[in-house]
């Protein structure tokens, strides 16, 4: 419903009846549409693109964290994502992310999310870097947000071109930002 009406021209009820459940159900489990809209963008995140890999790659019993690093990036970055990415959905995410859709709460709470999101990447990397797999003095934080801006780069490059080329060399994009970054924090410490 998101997708056909808009944020702002979607209430519970309109979801209910589009889902053919009653509207109880709906309000059952979601005190609001910020709450729904939340919990999907959970769901897609654990179910279209790998969150599981990057949940693993956090783990200190994972013996290849970087490996699993990139294993999310990868899937993220596959044919079936530009579709998604392209979609009205995502348009829908990005106007409430900039303030002209939804409400502040709801950007806020959006933003918080990719704040956990960014932390998981911090773990990741720390876990990666405790493996040997990455340099000891690599700028983790710094190194977080520009896997994050690299994911942003993507997606506006899908939203703008909306081919596959993109896609068909994602695994050599993410081995190039992996180099970089290796390279980058070498440097800044050879100066």
């Amino acid at each position: 419903m998101f997708s056909i009406r808009g944020y702002e021209r979607t209430s519970l009820s309109d979801i209910a009846k589009y889902s053919g459940v009653t509207r109880g159900a709906i309000y059952w489990h979601f005190e609001s549409k910020e709450d729904l809209l939340i919990e999907l963008l959970d769901s897609l995140s654990r179910e279209q693109f790998a969150e599981k890999d990057l949940v693993d790659a956090c783990s200190e019993s994972e013996p290849d964290p970087l490996g699993k690093i990139k294993s999310f990036l990868f899937t993220a970055m596959q044919k079936e994502s530009v579709k998604f990415f392209t979609s009205t959905f995502v348009t829908m995410i990005i106007a409430i992310i900039n303030g002209k859709s939804g409400n502040q709460e709801l950007r806020q709470r959006m933003l918080e999310q990719r704040q956990l999101h960014n932390q998981k990447i911090v773990q990741a990397l720390k876990n990666a870097i405790n493996k040997g797999q990455l340099p000891k003095n690599l700028l983790v934080e710094t190194v977080a947000e520009h896997i994050s801006m690299f994911m942003t780069g993507y997606i506006h490059s899908c939203r703008v071109e909306s081919n596959n080329s993109i896609s068909a060399n994602s695994k050599a994009f993410i081995e190039l930002e992996f180099e970089t970054i290796k390279k980058i924090t070498s440097d800044l410490y050879l100066d």
